[in-house]
């Protein structure tokens, strides 16, 4: 859906009842005009995927958390375990509540996901949402239509919405 207020990205569409999810995987912390090694940090975790015994499902999620002193962000990829999971050392689980989302699409290879992310900056102070002030995340979901080989496909971008 194209919107002449601002760069055309509307959401695909609107998760009102987005379920708990508990995330393990890698975290590292970057400040702000330190780019994201987000290929390097996906590198690491790969292996994990699919051999964590209380692994849901076959989705990855790349987890942006806000730091509380705005210097930068920690960013976590992993995969949804179940509550029991008992985790390798080197990994970290977070929890992430029922939450509403607008959820935006981004085609394409994984490099130029800024542009989206930029796109839905501009979309949400025009929207009828506001984002909850006490949720300091959002998330990316890689599903099926993403090649982990190529960096390309579709990726799910989750922005939690009041």
């Amino acid at each position: 859906m194209v919107n002449s207020t601002n760069s055309g990205l509307e959401p695909i569409r609107i998760e009102e009842d987005g379920s708990p999810k508990l995330i393990a995987g890698l975290s590292r912390t970057y400040s702000f005009g330190t780019p994201l090694n987000g290929a390097a940090q996906w590198e690491q975790f790969s292996p994990y995927i699919g051999m964590l015994s209380a692994q849901k499902g076959a989705t990855a999620y790349g987890v942006c958390f806000e730091l509380a002193d705005a210097e930068g962000l920690e960013y976590v990829c992993g995969v949804e375990v179940t509550e029991d999971a008992e985790l390798p050392k080197e990994l970290t689980a977070k929890e992430l509540p029922a939450q509403r989302y607008a959820v935006f699409l981004h085609e394409g290879h994984v490099s130029a996901m800024r542009k989206t992310l930029d796109a839905i900056s501009e979309w949400l102070p025009e929207s009828e949402f506001d984002r909850p002030e006490e949720v300091n995340f959002f998330f990316e979901r890689y599903g099926e239509r993403f090649n982990p080989e190529t960096g390309a496909g579709e990726i799910e971008i989750w922005i939690p919405i009041e």
